[in-house]
């Protein structure tokens, strides 16, 4: 079998069952302490050691046999899914679920530049473009999948039971990699200690020192981060089960809704834009905070309310797809294959820093400002709309 399509089914395969587990853990949590605060703070620390797993997974993926680390990183999240099932009734939820989510979002954050760095190696070209479509096509696949089956599992089998169902997933994708055959990869395993990570690091900040349009990409995708994407990750789930009081099941369908959203993004940029390619990142970030500002005037209406999320989300999700893969596509060809790995992780890291704290300030303010959820999202668009303003108006000064 053709070596991409493998890794892509092994992909959607592992991120089937990491995105269930994401979106049901935090909101296991948020069922049985209904707070919004809790909800937010929880999701921002689990950011961190996906932080840390970017750094150590662009270093790894330079160093190591791709297949061979994909497999072993599966096979490492079988144990804690299986861990996690036979250690919930009896451990304390906060600790445990904080544990687990954290180790997923690290595990997540190891895997994905192993994949991202593997793909010059097996695409050229138009391919390589249309390979990063498909990846980020397969990634929001599995983020439709994962919570709409991942609510369903919950409802039918337990959080337990999900873990184990995951766990079986994780398990046949390692499987599925230790079968690939990567064509100019690195022959052998190269010992990765606490100083080569260290020095890795270092070559990345010097390469990237006079790269002054990448670090502009890694500083648009901060703002973002901060601003823009946790306003949804956060509102979403407060507004579906606590604002409008909807059921487990309706929060799964509009991730659903929300990921369909995405995956239009993801084929839209493997078709239209391959033909048509995107000059400039500018416009999609400014149409997000526009889409966050119009969500917020549509949840005013209590006729909408619930309409608004599905419809706007979705368009939300698909302009976020569509800059994601721009985003990747515009950093495989600026930067050597060489330092691929490290460089593209150290972005992606400096790019998300900005993430948790936004999401545990979404949570503050969606538990503070419960009674006016839709004054918190149209702030969040107009001030978005505001710092990219501002960075454009410095890059052309």
């Amino acid at each position: 079998m053709n070596t991409f399509i493998l890794i892509v089914l092994g992909q959607i395969i592992s991120l089937f069952g990491n995105a269930a587990l994401r979106f049901a853990l935090p909101l296991y949590l948020l069922r049985q302490t209904g707070s919004a605060a809790l909800y937010g703070g929880i999701t921002a620390l689990a950011m961190l050691p996906a932080l840390a797993g970017m750094l150590t997974g662009g270093a790894l993926a330079d160093r190591c046999r791709k297949a061979r680390l994909m497999a072993l990183l599966d096979l490492v999240t079988t144990g804690i899914s299986a861990a996690a099932a036979a250690g919930l009734p009896h451990l304390p939820l906060l600790p445990l679920v904080l544990t687990v989510l954290g180790s997923l979002y690290a595990i997540q954050g190891l895997y994905q530049p192993v994949v991202r760095a593997c793909l010059p190696l097996l695409l050229n070209g138009t391919q390589l473009l249309r390979g990063n479509a498909v990846i980020q096509l397969v990634d929001t696949v599995d983020e439709l999948l994962g919570p709409l089956l991942g609510a369903v599992l919950l409802e039918h089998f337990g959080i337990r039971g999900l873990l184990a169902l995951c766990g079986g997933c994780f398990a046949l994708s390692a499987g599925m990699e230790l079968c690939l055959r990567i064509p100019q990869d690195v022959p052998r395993d190269t010992k990765l200690s606490v100083r080569s990570l260290c020095t890795d690091l270092r070559e990345s900040a010097q390469f990237l020192t006079g790269q002054a349009a990448v670090l502009r990409l890694a500083a648009a995708m901060a703002a973002v981060n901060l601003l823009e994407v946790p306003a949804l990750t956060v509102g979403v789930p407060v507004l579906v089960v606590q604002t409008l009081q909807k059921s487990d099941a309706s929060l799964g369908l509009v991730q659903a809704v929300l990921s369909a959203g995405g995956i239009l993004g993801g084929v839209l940029a493997g078709t239209v834009f391959v033909r048509r390619p995107i000059r400039s990142g500018t416009p999609l970030l400014l149409a997000l905070s526009g889409v966050c500002a119009a969500l917020g005037l549509a949840l005013r209406v209590p006729t909408l309310q619930f309409g608004s999320i599905l419809v706007l989300g979705a368009v939300f999700m698909a302009v976020a797809a569509l800059f994601n893969v721009w985003f990747f596509a515009q950093l495989q060809v600026l930067v050597p294959q060489a330092q691929l790995g490290k460089t593209t992780a150290c972005l992606s890291v400096l790019a998300c820093l900005t993430q948790p704290i936004g999401q545990a300030t979404y949570g503050s303010a969606f538990q503070h400002w419960a009674a006016h959820p839709a004054d918190v999202l149209l702030a969040a668009g107009v001030l978005s709309a505001l710092v990219l303003w501002l960075l454009q108006t410095r890059r052309t000064a």
